[in-house]
């Protein structure tokens, strides 16, 4: 994650961490913010988001601090 905030805008990582597919359909994050089009979800998560909505934003405020880039 080092350097993710100069990486990358917060809208940019605000939709990688809602659907990370979107950039690499072959990923294994999971969508953070989604209901729809999943496989092989738990029972416990059917129709619920994993993240709310302002956990994603708290977790794009925190990925936007890491800006140092790896040596």
């Amino acid at each position: 994650l080092r350097g993710a905030g100069q990486r990358w805008t917060a809208d940019q990582l605000r939709q990688r961490i809602v659907d990370a597919s979107q950039f690499n359909p072959a990923t294994i994050m999971p969508a953070y913010y989604q209901t729809e089009g999943l496989n092989r979800v738990a029972a416990s998560y059917k129709d619920k988001t994993i993240l709310s909505a302002q956990q994603i934003e708290d977790v794009v405020a925190w990925l936007q601090t890491l800006k140092e880039a790896t040596p």
